[in-house]
């Protein structure tokens, strides 16, 4: 980045001071993914008789074609010939499946993944008894999870990042193009980086329609050769999403076979340039963080301004080194260099302020930037972000140096004929390649933050816990946790019993230092059984008094289950303390 003036990294650093105090004293309200609001069967429900259909309720819509419902009966086998779920009369926040015979008497635990509005999958599970809740028995082995492997989240982060990055070079190069030439693009070189730009958008964009189906269903990356699931890809919102980038791609395919069909007056070209862009960003708005949670309008316009600053800047980077690396090109750079130094920092403030809405959006508070993996992605991002500012106010100076106002006229005369001296130009050639490297990498933090949970989703589900064995039978422990705030500090005492399966009851009793019981402002609880992808169980907890809760949960298969429980201190101080339980 080539920052402006003095004044524009004044203000650059001003905004974001702003920023963090917006962030600080007006708490963001949490953009999650799709919620389980009720089933039929209910949770832990017993049933006199099987039931003919399972359905699912959310609190928004969500995609049909790529959801999952797998059914394991009381001795952690699979029901076979399920159908695939369906919107039960055009209800598109229900899910169904048909069962198709009668289940068997005992407990059986409902596994679902679904695909929210932000076009993340989002997996839970809930459990019922058909007759009576299964006795504990001798336990079957229980056959492998079908969920899908982590080489498939990788390869389709991989894409995104070439997504991002095809953008980036696409849309920079182009205005920078518009910065220098206005009315077209008709130097070799500048074409050939413009189809770079554009084979990598588009290769992504493919790859993406093949590798979502995959990831989203959690399977392997084999089945990118599932032409089912890719008609189901199709029919999601990311398949809607990317067949339209397709056709923008399209239409920017003939726009540079033409050269250029737009006015010759710069503020025209540039302002194609960027309408073109930010029709491209806002497929990438509609299907990520932006298209959930409260505000939706807001965030969408903020996150394809966001995207567009992003791309013009990290992008005409590149260009601008590819610019430098010409010899005897001596007009170009004393044209595009200026320039591109007042667009950059144009770029720098519109980040801050974007940035600033999406962090308020999706973290809420300082105290979610630590201990959340969205967090960590994000500091990480602004920590680069902060050396190309930096690195910015030492390149703007040299601009300053080498391309201000000549103070005689021979001066003005050398500068025309020769441009500045030829090691300067390389050092600086050098100082823009460092940048822009630090760019992609930039590119590859951005592409990571749209995968993971936002930050206040994860705090609200989860929170540091101190690493404690694994129990297997009942259990009887008194665990600390830290909430945060003044009085955050307490115990849970924990009762399981019997700790096999089929029911077991559960006593909770919330403790302050001294061991004596405390009262707090929520407490709930959720099962989960990470190898076979089954969870979270939400467990229904009943006030005892006194801060003692009980809670019933029957446990239909065995495996080494995890009791997550969830200590609410306050509005925004709470624990989360985990009881690893092995079931036999």
């Amino acid at each position: 980045m080539l920052a402006a003036t003095t004044r524009r990294p004044a203000a650059a650093a001003t905004a974001t001071v702003l920023a963090l105090l917006v962030l600080v004293l007006f708490p963001g309200t949490a953009s999650a993914h799709a919620v389980l609001l009720d089933t039929t069967p209910g949770n832990w429900q017993v049933v006199d008789a099987s039931p003919h259909q399972i359905s699912l309720r959310f609190n928004e819509p969500v995609d049909v074609g790529l959801a999952e419902i797998r059914v394991l009966g009381p001795r952690g086998d699979a029901v076979e010939g399920l159908p695939r779920p369906v919107h039960p009369d055009e209800r598109r926040e229900v899910i169904a499946v048909t069962v198709p015979d009668t289940l068997a008497t005992g407990t059986h635990t409902v596994a679902y993944r679904v695909v929210s509005a932000d076009s993340h999958p989002v997996q839970g599970a809930f459990s019922f008894s058909v007759g009576q809740p299964t006795p504990a028995p001798d336990a079957a082995t229980a056959p492998a999870s079908s969920g899908g492997d982590g080489l498939t989240a990788t390869a389709y982060g991989v894409v995104r990042w070439l997504g991002y990055g095809g953008l980036a070079v696409l849309l920079g190069a182009a205005f920078l193009a518009a910065l220098r030439r206005p009315g077209g693009v008709r130097r070799t070189g500048d074409r050939r980086l413009l189809w770079l730009g554009w084979a990598a958008l588009v290769s992504a964009t493919v790859l993406g329609l093949a590798a979502y189906g995959p990831y989203a269903a959690g399977r392997p990356l084999s089945a990118v050769g599932d032409f089912g699931l890719l008609g189901s890809t199709l029919g999601s919102r990311m398949g809607v999403v990317l067949a339209i980038r397709l056709v923008l791609l399209a239409a920017v395919a003939v726009w540079l076979a033409k050269g250029s069909p737009v006015p010759r007056n710069p503020r025209w070209h540039g302002g194609a340039v960027l309408a073109a862009g930010i029709a491209l960003a806002s497929t990438w708005s509609l299907a990520n963080h932006s298209a959930a949670g409260e505000h939706v309008g807001f965030a969408l316009a903020a996150d394809t301004v966001h995207l567009t600053a992003m791309s013009v800047w990290i992008g005409g980077l590149v260009a601008l080194l590819v610019l430098l690396r010409r010899t005897g090109d001596v007009a170009g750079p004393q044209e595009a260099v200026p320039r591109f130094s007042r667009v950059a920092a144009v770029c720098v403030v519109v980040l801050v302020v974007t940035g600033t809405f999406e962090a308020w959006r999706q973290v809420g508070t300082p105290s979610a930037l630590i201990g959340t993996t969205y967090g960590t992605i994000l500091v990480g991002k602004l920590a680069l972000v902060a050396v190309l500012v930096a690195l910015g106010g030492v390149a703007r100076r040299w601009v300053h140096r080498a391309y201000g106002e000549p103070s005689t006229p021979a001066e003005r005369r050398r500068r025309a004929r020769y441009g500045p001296p030829e090691p300067e130009v390389r050092r600086f050639r050098r100082a823009v390649g460092f940048e822009a490297a630090v760019a992609v990498v930039v590119l590859g933090f951005t592409a990571a933050l749209v995968s993971v949970e936002p930050a206040q989703a994860q705090v609200v589900r989860e929170a540091a816990a101190p690493k404690i064995p694994a129990y297997t039978g009942p259990v009887t422990t008194v665990l600390p946790f830290d909430a945060g705030g003044p009085a955050g500090r307490g115990q849970l005492a924990v009762d399981i019993s019997p700790g096999r399966i089929g029911p077991n009851t559960m006593h909770l009793s919330v403790l302050d230092t001294q061991s004596r019981p405390h009262e707090v402002a929520e407490l709930r609880a959720e099962l989960r059984l990470p190898d076979r992808a089954v969870g979270p169980l939400p467990v229904r907890v009943e006030y005892a008094g006194l801060g003692h809760y009980v809670a019933g949960a029957s446990i239909g298969m065995p495996g080494q289950w995890e009791l997550a429980v969830v200590v609410r201190m306050s509005e925004v101080d709470q624990a989360t303390v985990r009881i690893p339980l092995g079931v036999r």
